[in-house]
């Protein structure tokens, strides 16, 4: 052995017999060898530091597992294995007792009760032997997050152990809970209506779509619109030139002028018979011809008085004669023959008087007439060249330009919107030549669309029109609601369907033609005891949960759920009438629960 080591085996051998006092040497006792004799106070301490010491020892021998991995708690000889055993039947409790040397203890001897203290409810589980083991009398619904207080008696003596088992429960402030958006409701009855999901097809609303046609053949000097553009009734797409347009316009301008002078002579010939009429009402009252010259020499008469006042003047003289043969041959003094000369002379003269007058109110009435027809037939034709105009578009303020403006260019045609909507297509070029049943613009009012559902056989003893219905575009959150507006009368042989039609408005333009969507057509509704809405619904391990809410804490509720509409979802159990419950944003209590790892354990 070398100098070197020989340091080395001298301090591992002081090393070892210091250890070995270490190990011998007892700690001093915690025991008093005078309890009596200490004040009070002292006792009283010893007192809470015993209790604290036991209790700590008790929470560490319930976190103690069984042979049946059970939490498991002792105490004066008396061992109870508690768990929740749940494989192939309802989760349930399971205790087993055993005495201080792990020997079986009757189970009729022991009185057992568990009270489950749950956020918003104490559930109390009684017990009764079964087999090997005190069985619960209800299942433990999930979640099983809980205070658990055992109460149990057994040889006269009474035990009494807690725990708590936390799972599927946040804690969540009321700022947070604000800023999250959370909100919450009471629980209550609802209404469910019964739907049948079908497929549809967003289309254009036929009544809503205008095709513009030039209608006439036309070479564009200018488009004013473009794929997208919103337009007005009346708004011009786009300015063409047109040979055929300036023919149009010119026959119209050209059935203007003729008309004019028909126009005049019906105005002319309206004067002259109301100046005739008046000039008769004055031949009837028999005056003298100077008197009715001066009545009658202002007035536009035509040829009426020239034929009329000289027969009136042979009558007065004829008249005049006739009184003087008929007073002198009264008298004796002319014969017989002079007298009946002169009356008929008379009576001659007057029925050519009244003959011409009734001639003369006739052929004015004729003449009338005959110039009110050919006015009517200028208007008429001046009518039907206008309708050609407006037939091609023209407004009735582009046909008054025809023969108001003079500078109006015949060729110019312009091509306008002729409904409120937008540009969906567009065929149409500046030097292009068109012709005049060629589709240069569709446009379409797409404040309201079509939804066309295909119907099949079987569903058309459940569908009516009149009906509601919900239009949905899921992937894009889209919603609509509406009325079954039409429904086919044939049904396609290929595809065994019934065409069915709603009409929903669109006026964000969300909805887009093309687009395929599910519609929900309302069978029927009926009353629930207690819904929630289905938003307010999330998945949680595998149950479908609601989120209760009592103070600040959210805990999870598994629910059974029975019916939905897709709004509403009708709960058999999971929660009571009147629960305070997270209906939305209720993802936010998920994931604030998600953050939290509560485990699931019994």
């Amino acid at each position: 052995m070398t100098r070197k080591a020989l340091p080395i085996i001298i301090m591992i051998a002081v090393g070892v017999v210091l250890a070995v006092l270490i190990l011998q040497i007892e700690p001093p006792s915690t025991v008093d060898q005078h309890p009596h004799e200490e004040p009070a106070q002292h006792l009283e301490t010893e007192k809470r530091d015993h209790s604290e010491a036991e209790e700590t020892e008790q929470d560490e021998r319930a976190e103690e597992r069984g042979p049946h991995g059970g939490r498991r708690f002792s105490r004066d000889g008396f061992n109870l294995e508690v768990t929740i055993y749940e494989r192939n039947v309802p989760p349930q409790f399971r205790v087993y007792a055993t005495d201080a040397r792990g020997g079986g203890i009757p189970l009729d001897q022991i009185q057992l009760r568990i009270d489950l203290h749950r956020l918003e409810r104490v559930d109390t589980v009684r017990f009764r032997p079964s087999g090997e083991y005190l069985l619960g009398d209800r299942e433990v619904v999930e979640p099983h997050s809980f205070d658990v207080k055992i109460s149990a008696t057994w040889q006269g003596k009474n035990f009494q152990w807690e725990y708590s088992q936390i799972e599927a429960r946040a804690e969540i402030s009321p700022q947070a809970a604000k800023n999250a958006g959370i909100a919450t409701t009471r629980a209550g009855p609802g209404k469910i209506h019964e739907v049948v999901q079908l497929t549809g097809e967003i289309g254009l609303h036929e009544k809503r779509v205008a095709h513009v046609v030039p209608r006439l053949d036309a070479m564009v000097t200018r488009v004013k619109k473009d794929l997208g553009d919103p337009v007005k009734k009346g708004d011009i797409l786009a300015i063409l030139d047109s040979r055929e347009l300036a023919d149009a316009k010119n026959e119209y301008l050209t059935a203007l002028k003729k008309a004019e002078p028909t126009r005049l002579e019906l105005k002319r010939q309206r004067l002259i018979n109301r100046n005739t009429q008046i000039m008769l009402d004055l031949l009837e009252q028999g005056m003298d011809l100077d008197p009715l010259y001066e009545k009658i020499n202002q007035l536009t008469l035509g040829e009426s008085r020239s034929q009329i006042i000289p027969a009136y003047a042979r009558l007065l003289r004829s008249k005049a004669v006739y009184e003087r043969e008929q007073s002198l041959y009264e008298k004796k003094i002319s014969s017989k023959s002079e007298y009946l000369l002169a009356m008929e002379e008379y009576k001659s003269a007057e029925a050519k008087y009244l003959a011409l007058r009734e001639k003369i109110a006739y052929d004015h009435k004729l003449a009338l007439l005959a110039k009110q027809k050919r006015l009517e037939t200028a208007e008429l034709g001046i009518k039907t060249l206008a309708q050609k105009l407006r037939a091609l578009g023209l407004t009735p303020r582009d046909i008054r330009q025809v023969s108001e403006n003079r500078r109006h260019r015949f060729t110019q045609y312009e091509l306008r919107s002729e409904i409120d909507g937008e540009v969906i297509q567009k065929h149409i070029a500046v030097g292009e030549s068109i012709k005049k049943d060629f589709d240069v613009f569709v446009l379409a009012d797409l404040s309201e669309v079509w939804v066309n559902i295909a119907v099949p056989v079987k569903y058309l003893n459940m569908v009516q029109l009149g009906q509601r219905v919900t239009v949905k575009a899921e992937k894009l959150g889209l919603q609509a609601k509406g009325k079954l507006t039409y429904l086919g009368a044939l049904i396609d042989p290929k595809t065994r369907t019934v065409t069915g039609r709603v009409v929903i408005p669109n006026k964000k333009r969300r909805w887009r033609p093309g687009m395929y969507v599910t519609v929900e057509l309302v069978r029927e509704s009926h009353k629930v005891p207690l819904a929630v809405p289905v938003t307010a619904v999330q998945t949680l391990r595998d149950w479908s949960v609601v989120f209760i809410k009592v103070g600040n804490r959210y805990e999870a509720r598994p629910l059974t759920l029975g019916v939905s509409d897709g709004t509403w979802v009708e709960v058999k159990e999971g929660i009571e009438p009147g629960a305070e419950y997270v209906h939305q944003n209720s993802f936010a209590v998920k994931a604030e629960i998600g953050k939290s790892a509560a485990t699931h354990s019994h």
